[in-house]
């Protein structure tokens, strides 16, 4: 069931899965840093060109929208505060989309990434300034987006053996929430400790040495544009 959740890696063969996974990172970073900060206008252009490259990969959008209702309601509370606040919807349209662009864009990440890739990569790139550390660090990351899919499956899963059981979540909202997020804690304890059963079976040390992912030139193109648009907005800011 994990494999058509969202925050999920999918095996394809497009230009987003043959760029490297610290470019790609460097891409995410720097995206959510100007959409977020963008006048209007750039927001939607933004917007535009992040559904643009989801459209180019296929992502499978139908599937995905279903398993993403949670942002969306996010997203239209944050457009409805935003309006009552400031009474521009404009305004109040453009920080509902920046939100889902920024989702988008991590859905782009991860569905073209394997976590064990952006692991390797991050790991080789901080080891210069953290040493064996930056292994840790990278293998939490890796351990964390191998996780996430898990959640939304048991979150997914628990909540429809409830209704199918009648449960009635609406007639006892607060109870039924704090028991459904108590079902979902105890499943994702014992599914963690699966996974570390399994890593420590392996042998696996998070503080070993692992080798990088190639670099091409439009690894090198990617990260000096996402260097460049992050340094032009806080250009921008300061002027």
């Amino acid at each position: 069931m994990a494999e058509s959740l969202i925050f999920h890696y999918r095996d394809a063969d497009n230009f987003l899965v043959r760029l490297n996974p610290n470019a790609k990172l460097c891409a995410l970073l720097s995206f959510s840093i100007v959409v977020s900060s963008a006048e209007p206008y750039l927001v939607f252009l933004l917007s535009i060109g992040i559904v643009a490259a989801a459209v180019a990969v296929r992502l499978p959008f139908r599937t995905y929208v279903k398993e993403s209702m949670f942002f969306i309601v996010l997203a239209l509370i944050m457009a409805f505060t935003s309006f009552a606040s400031d009474h521009d919807p404009v305004e109040a349209a453009a920080s509902s989309l920046s939100f889902l662009s920024m989702v988008l864009a991590s859905m782009l990440l991860t569905d073209s990434t394997m976590p064990d890739d952006l692991s390797r990569s991050l790991g080789s790139a901080l080891s210069h300034i953290m040493g064996r550390y930056a292994y840790v660090l990278s293998t939490v990351l890796e351990i964390t987006l191998s996780m996430i899919p898990l959640i939304i499956d048991s979150a997914t899963g628990i909540f429809e053996a409830r209704k199918a059981r009648g449960a009635l979540f609406l007639a006892h909202p607060f109870t039924s929430l704090c028991q459904l997020a108590a079902s979902i804690l105890s499943d994702l304890l014992d599914k963690a400790e699966i996974y570390i059963d399994a890593l420590y079976s392996r042998g696996y040390d998070a503080s070993s040495r692992r080798s990088s992912l190639p670099y091409n030139t439009s690894d090198w193109v990617l990260i000096a544009a996402s260097a460049a648009a992050v340094f032009l907005m806080i250009l921008k800011e300061i002027l």
